[in-house]
């Protein structure tokens, strides 16, 4: 096995990358050290996640290394100076089986194996790279905060913050002992090309049934931080650890782009690269929080999981609607860190990696259901489906309030129906004379004048029109003349079940009847737009159960009238 020891004739030091193959950061950290000059040799120490490794270089070399086996520690660090450990946690998907046993063997195991080893070996430096959610988690705000103003809390909000917090509480702890040096980084929501953590988080949130929707008011703001500025920050770590070490060793810092946005706006951002609608329905946050604690609840306590979406979890909605920003005036001061990579350059090489991601993301097939959902082809994909579907929010209101007002005046008044419509029909001829015969500019306002095209019916609509209704009545007297047959029970039971419903339909008002179906409208569609995987298997789970009830009944009738039936 190659080792990270000093070149011979160089004179610069080794240095060792953990999870520099699984991870976002550990991939840009090895090769921001590898270009940085300062170090002979870069080993990366990784469990395999693949077959076929990455090939080596003449400074980065892979070690297949698992961090809980300390017979392979001693002879990776053998020559090291400095060790920068990656958040364990961050590589769970690629190298562990997901279980919180596993986990726990990786990141806190591993880290306090990978401690001893470096006492043993004299490395002198550990900069450990973990998370801003160590402190802020919850749902409490968190605003402007200094690493002395937010402890660790008394409740984690979750097993992964709680084990990412042991680590760091480790790394600290082992400040000072045998001489060497510690430090700690904490960045904010780390994303970057290549990202299988937060950019997965949106994708999947712009597949779920959630997609549409924004949680809570919206104007909440996050700290967002570019991979390779906390690759730069971990370089300017270890130098302080070197010149400044007794203001450094044993500190945490916050590490972000200092350049605090809205979570929803870098949501839409990353939705918007994907080919996929701004979220415009505001749903409120307590109510998703009430349902999502309630299902988390039920899960725990029957093991039933009500929703498929992991993202209806109680964090989630607590990150989507709580502001969480943090200074880095201590690690400017201390660390010497700036963002070497503005905000919206990262956002901006993180979408450009798009292509290439899609295949993991499955981003294509979310463009194409983003394009033109089953519920938009069914409602012709026009001025129908945008405003029964809510994509305009102001138009949608005004045909809701349109509607509203012609049910309560022809269904809802005291007046007949004819005397409401004679009066509505009144109403508009006057209205129609007054516009005709106001003048083109009244007190410096254009009067756009209704044209006599706007009240003609054109050809093709009228024939439209009359071979639907010829369509209509053929098909009916086809089904007559079916039934007339006798041989097609199928569509005799379509026909009483239709008879019957209409029966039980006709036991309401009518009024009821039109409200029901103008206020279904303007609900049933955009529910199904959102739910339409679930909804479908619902159907197609339900159409299965009832051909396997009819095929039972079926096996139990007589032979005589089970082959007159077939």
């Amino acid at each position: 096995m190659a080792t990270a020891e000093a070149g011979p004739t160089t004179g610069k030091p080794a240095c060792a990358v953990t999870f520099g193959r699984s991870t976002l950061l550990g991939r840009h950290l090895a090769a921001a050290l590898a270009a940085s000059g300062r170090w002979s040799a870069v080993a990366v120490l990784d469990l395999s996640p693949s077959p076929s490794p990455p090939p080596d270089s003449h400074i980065v070399r892979h070690l297949v290394v698992d961090l809980s086996d300390p017979a392979r520690l001693p002879s990776a660090l053998a020559g090291a100076a400095a060790v920068f450990h990656v958040d364990a946690t961050a590589a769970a998907a690629s190298v562990s089986d997901g279980s919180f046993l596993s986990l726990h063997r990786l990141a806190a195991e591993g880290t306090r194996r990978l401690l001893a080893a470096c006492r043993a070996a004299g490395v002198g430096r550990v900069v450990y790279t973990g998370s801003a959610d160590v402190v802020a988690a919850g749902a409490r705000d968190v605003v402007n905060a200094d690493e002395d103003s937010v402890p660790y809390p008394d409740k984690f909000g979750n097993a992964v913050i709680e084990l990412r917090a042991q680590v760091e509480m480790m790394v600290l702890a082992a400040d000072g002992v045998n001489g060497m040096r510690t430090c700690v980084l904490r960045p904010s929501n780390l994303f970057g090309p290549g990202d299988s953590s937060l950019v997965r988080f949106v994708a999947g949130y712009a597949r779920s049934p959630l997609g549409k929707f924004v949680i809570g008011g919206g104007g909440n703001m996050s700290d967002f931080t570019y991979v390779e500025n906390v690759a730069h920050a971990n370089i300017c770590a270890e130098e302080a650890l070197c010149s400044n070490a007794a203001s450094v060793a044993g500190k945490s810092f916050f590490v972000t782009n200092d350049e605090p946005m809205e979570t929803w706006e870098f949501m839409n951002c990353i939705m918007e690269a994907m080919g996929c609608q701004r979220p415009r329905i505001n749903l409120p946050a307590k109510m998703l929080l009430f349902v999502a604690s309630f299902s988390n609840m039920i899960h725990h306590k029957l093991g039933f999981q009500m929703f498929s979406t992991p993202l209806l979890h109680p964090d989630t909605i607590y990150f989507l609607t709580c502001t969480r920003t943090f200074s880095t005036s201590k690690a400017r001061r201390l660390l010497g860190y700036y963002p070497i990579v503005s905000l919206e350059d990262g956002i901006m090489k993180t979408v450009g990696s798009f292509s290439e991601l899609s295949d993991n993301f499955d981003f294509s097939r979310k463009q194409r259901s983003c394009g033109s959902s089953k519920a938009d082809k069914l409602l012709g994909s026009g001025a129908a489906a945008d405003i029964l579907l809510w994509r305009d929010e102001k138009r949608t209101f005004s045909f809701v309030t349109v509607v509203f007002l012609l049910f309560y005046w022809f269904l809802l008044s005291d007046r007949t129906f004819v005397s409401s419509a004679a009066k509505f029909l009144l109403v508009t001829s006057l209205a129609l004379f007054i516009h005709g015969v106001l003048p083109s500019q009244v007190f410096g306002f254009t009067v756009e004048k209704v044209t006599s095209d706007n009240f003609e019916v054109s050809h093709s609509a009228l024939r439209n029109s009359l071979m639907c209704l010829a369509t209509a009545w053929n098909g009916s007297i086809h089904k007559l003349r079916i039934l007339a047959e006798g041989e097609d029970w199928t569509t005799l039971l379509k026909v009483f079940a239709s008879l019957y419903s209409t029966k039980l339909l006709l036991n309401f008002q009518f009024r009821v009847l039109i409200g029901v179906v103008l206020a279904s409208l303007f609900i049933v569609f955009i529910v199904y737009e959102q739910c339409e995987e679930e909804i479908d298997s619902l159907v197609s789970n339900a159409s299965v159960k009832i051909k396997w009830l009819m095929d039972k009944i079926l096996e139990r009738l007589p032979a005589s009238f089970k082959a007159y039936v077939s």
